[in-house]
């Protein structure tokens, strides 16, 4: 079903892209610090605590104001559970829509995390989705402070969820 949900999306965007030609391509690469607000195991077996530093790009176009497209990232997250530490390298892969200015000022986004995966040290791959709502301000046209609130839960194999702010800076820049 998961699969269904990705084509489905990026047949969407590649439809919205091939019909709005006075749309410039917007490629954001940004990098920030992910902080843990909750993170609990299935069945209340649990919490735990994670904070990383994560890099990511989001691709996709920019209207006027409208921005619309797919997202990628990658955090180096470090978990704790009662003094037990251990690393785990988590993606997302999704699509967002959402509104920011041409020049500098307040913009937001939503996003739809299709994938999300926790890789940890050892033979395991926790796989899920999540979402994300981000607040950020525009300090130049190329230039923006984010704050992302994000919520992901792990189906495959392990029943986890947890929530973060990740807060990054970003340079967007609109490309004709």
């Amino acid at each position: 079903m998961k699969k269904l949900w990705k084509k489905i999306a990026l047949g969407l965007i590649a439809l919205t892209m091939a019909s709005q030609a006075h749309a410039l391509i917007l490629i954001e690469p940004y990098l920030g610090y992910d902080y843990s607000l909750e993170g609990e195991y299935a069945n209340d077996v649990g919490e735990f605590d994670f904070s990383g530093f994560g890099y990511g790009l989001r691709f996709g176009l920019q209207f006027t104001t409208l921005m619309l497209g797919v997202s990628w990232d990658r955090l180096d997250l470090k978990f704790e559970d009662d003094g037990f530490k251990w690393d785990v390298d988590q993606t997302n892969f999704g699509v967002f829509v959402g509104w920011s200015p041409k020049g500098d000022g307040v913009r937001f986004w939503g996003e739809y995390f299709i994938d999300v995966k926790n890789d940890p040290d050892g033979p395991r791959e926790d796989s899920g989705e999540g979402f994300g709502l981000g607040l950020g301000w525009k300090f130049k046209p190329w230039l923006a402070l984010n704050l992302e609130y994000r919520n992901w839960k792990m189906d495959e194999p392990y029943d986890e969820k947890g929530s973060s702010l990740f807060l990054n800076l970003s340079f967007p820049l609109d490309l004709l």
